[in-house]
């Protein structure tokens, strides 16, 4: 289970960061543990590659209550179903969330500023 206490940061329980660590190395991606991230008034759990240049790196964006609700293995059968390695392939930044049933697969909008970074 992770970590809710007001104020702090949820953390990732050890068997889901290792299952995500692996399937993104399954992939063809190096990631590091996950980080945590909020956006839009929603937190995520971020595995990211590691090694390449801004711009560059794959990372993948999977919402708190995700993480809370499926287990390491329910959470992987999630992203190969909805075949979130070749959405990464296509865009670099993904994330998933849950709505209802279903899941909410979009792309991970850039900050600003960041395009310049790159150059």
């Amino acid at each position: 289970m992770t970590d809710t206490t007001p104020g702090s940061t949820p953390k990732v329980p050890t068997k889901t960061d290792t299952a995500m660590v692996a399937w993104m190395k399954q992939h063809g991606w190096t990631a590091a543990k996950a980080r945590w991230e909020m956006e839009s008034e929603m937190g995520y759990h971020v595995w990211q590659e590691t090694g390449k240049s801004p711009g560059t790196s794959h990372a993948l964006w999977v919402s708190d209550p995700m993480i809370r609700r499926l287990s390491a293995q329910q959470l992987i059968e999630v992203l190969d179903k909805e075949e979130m390695d070749q959405e990464l392939r296509i865009s670099l930044r993904m994330k998933i969330e849950e709505r209802g049933s279903e899941y909410r697969i979009s792309v991970v909008s850039r900050r600003s500023g960041e395009w310049k970074q790159q150059q």
